[in-house]
């Protein structure tokens, strides 16, 4: 996990600053928390609760990945912890093999150190990782839809490019914990600070 989420942070950094990503890791904290307030607030039955998360293998080992990646930090990881405490079932949610092509995608990118060929890398990779998303979407619907039973309910932890509900069965209803992100404000904010750095005669 350190080793794409460290090239993420150092690109983020150079390009925005320091203090914009100290936002940026506030604004996810309280992000969560407020996941966290709305499933402790949910009326269910926790043994009739199934939790699905991306990223996620089917591999018999999920309960061992998801506490090394909580005891990393990760607040994702630690409400899905939380959750399976009180005594609902963890799922093992991707296939191995796809999730190994979108990582070997993003060391790709990451392995190229000079900005323009990092972009050229990205761009060559846009497709293929687009249809990776997709291939993933699939996989995880058919996983909800094999695993969860009638009168069950569901909980999916997924990333923002994720477009699984389009692939789910009419017969499951969907609703939503989180609608608004404040990451946008906070890269217009980035934008600006950025702006504000340029000296006037470069403008």
């Amino acid at each position: 996990m350190g080793t794409v989420a460290e090239p993420h942070k150092k690109e983020f950094t150079d390009q925005f600053g320091v203090c914009v990503w100290n936002e940026h890791i506030k604004a996810v904290d309280e992000m969560w928390e407020g996941i966290r307030g709305r499933l402790c607030k949910l009326d269910v039955d926790h043994s009739r609760m199934r939790i699905y998360q991306d990223g996620l293998p089917l591999c018999g080992r999920e309960m061992d990945i998801v506490r090394d990646v909580a005891a990393q930090g990760s607040q994702n990881h630690r409400i899905v912890l939380s959750l399976v405490k009180r005594g609902a079932s963890l799922e093992g949610t991707e296939d191995v093999q796809l999730l190994l092509k979108e990582y070997h995608c993003i060391q790709a990118i990451n392995n190229e150190l000079e900005p323009t060929e990092k972009q050229k890398k990205v761009q060559s990779l846009t497709a293929k990782r687009k249809l990776l998303l997709r291939q993933r979407d699939r996989f995880i619907a058919q996983r909800i839809d094999e695993t969860l039973k009638e009168g069950e309910t569901g909980v999916l932890f997924a990333g923002m490019a994720h477009q699984i509900d389009k692939y789910l069965p009419k017969d499951i209803n969907v609703s939503y914990l989180i609608f608004r992100l404040p990451f946008r404000k906070l890269r217009q904010k980035a934008r600006l600070q950025a702006r504000s750095l340029i000296p006037k005669s470069w403008r």
